[in-house]
């Protein structure tokens, strides 16, 4: 009887061998850290997905173990995760901490999984990877202009700064337009790459690229794309993406300068001087305290680029005694007197009606005053030709009284 027995219970550890050693892992597990880079001090999250690719279900599976690596602070883990249909998927997070003081580098945080089919059971160990990086020291303080203009060339200046207690290596900047728009601003001269050997611990640097608007560019807002990228104290690569938004418009602009004046008249001439084309442009002439330009307005029409026309205004002063009306014609020649400020109106080719405002030196006179100031001419001249003829007399008697005085000199000596 015992023998029977003995044999009984060795053929069942038999079985059990065949088992363990026949036995075919059914569930498959990862883990995926998010994150995918975590700074000193801040949360992340494990997502641990278990799927069952066997024909049988996965009983029992439990999380008996993690292991972590230094600075990765987890809270308790171990958990009864039930059990798994074939072909089934369960995801489960698990949130971590990583201590202020890190280095940067890559950590581990190991599971110990098991599971069982029918009375075998097995254990599965999923490794997680954290990667630690230090916290970012390099910011982009600003990009100027914010502001483009189509068909002009510009410079774009980033400044940037290193906030960091140390140096940062090899930084490589890169600036870049979307897909769609990569043919609106083009660098002249320069690529849109530049490296920076070392940027030093506390120091701002700026980068000005030279570019072209391209005057079929379209107006709006435009996403400017940047990427940093360097060294840091560990050696570990780090790349900052950023965005900065541009604008380009389709404003224009305009000298406005006189072509000829008379004692009641005045004409302008209207340049358009920018790149892109003024719809419905008219002049106003903006009040003034000395006179009056009437008509107070000029509609001017479409100014293409590089297009000029004129507007003639007459000129009335206002209230100005005789003294004024000379001190003003004397300021006028000085270049010392008021502006006559002007208005140019205009819709830019986006439909946006802009307007600009520009000041011109003063031309305006008078018969009185003209008359005024050719007889003070007049006597300015008649008093320096009489100067003149009274300096060139003397001049003559002296040289005739010494004449005079030498002959007889010469007279007394031969007696």
């Amino acid at each position: 009887m015992k023998r029977v027995v003995a044999l009984a219970l060795f053929a069942l550890f038999l079985v059990n061998v065949v088992k363990a050693i026949t036995f075919q892992p059914l569930v498959y597990a990862s883990a995926q850290v998010y994150p995918q880079a975590i700074f000193p001090g801040s949360d992340g999250f494990v997502q641990l997905t278990l799927k069952n690719v066997g024909t049988d279900v996965a009983d029992s599976i439990k999380i008996n173990q993690v292991k972590v690596d230094g600075p990765i602070k987890t809270a308790e883990w171990n958990a009864d995760l039930g059990s798994l249909n074939p072909g089934d998927t369960s995801t489960y997070f698990f949130k971590f901490s990583v201590d202020q003081s890190a280095s940067p580098g890559l950590y581990t945080i190991q599971f110990a999984i098991d599971y069982c089919k029918v009375s075998v059971c097995q254990t599965i160990y999923p490794n997680a990877i954290v990667n630690v990086q230090a916290p970012s020291t390099l910011e982009l303080l600003s990009v100027s202009p914010s502001s483009l203009k189509l068909g002009e060339k510009a410079n774009i200046t980033f400044k940037i700064a290193n906030k960091g207690e140390f140096d940062i290596n090899n930084l490589v900047f890169v600036w870049s337009l979307p897909t769609n728009y990569t043919n609106f601003i083009l660098p002249l001269g320069v690529g849109n790459r530049l490296t920076i050997s070392k940027l030093p611990a506390k120091s701002t640097y700026e980068i000005t690229i030279p570019v072209y608007i391209n005057p079929s560019a379209t107006v709006g807002s435009l996403p400017l794309m940047i990427t940093l990228q360097y060294t840091d104290k560990a050696g570990n690569m780090q790349l900052i993406n950023l965005v900065a938004g541009l604008e380009i418009n389709s404003e224009t602009d305009f000298d406005v300068s006189i072509q000829e004046f008379s004692q009641n008249s005045l004409t302008l001439v209207v340049t358009n001087i920018g790149s892109t084309t003024a719809y419905s442009t008219i002049l106003r002439v903006l009040p003034s305290r000395n006179f009056i330009l009437s008509p107070a307005l000029a509609v001017l029409g479409n100014l293409n680029a590089g297009d000029y026309t004129t507007a003639t205004f007459s000129v009335q002063l206002l209230n100005i005694t005789r003294n004024e009306i000379n001190r003003i014609f004397e300021r006028t020649f000085n270049r010392t007197s008021d502006f006559i400020r002007v208005e140019v109106s205009y819709t830019d080719s986006s439909g946006v009606r802009r307007s600009i405002v520009k000041e011109i030196i003063p031309m305006y006179t008078s018969s009185r005053a003209i008359s005024t100031l050719r007889a003070n001419q007049a006597q300015r001249t008649q008093a320096t030709s009489e100067g003149i003829t009274y300096i060139l007399i003397g001049i003559v008697g002296i040289v005739a009284l010494v004449l005079v005085f030498r002959y007889a000199l010469r007279r007394g000596k031969k007696r």
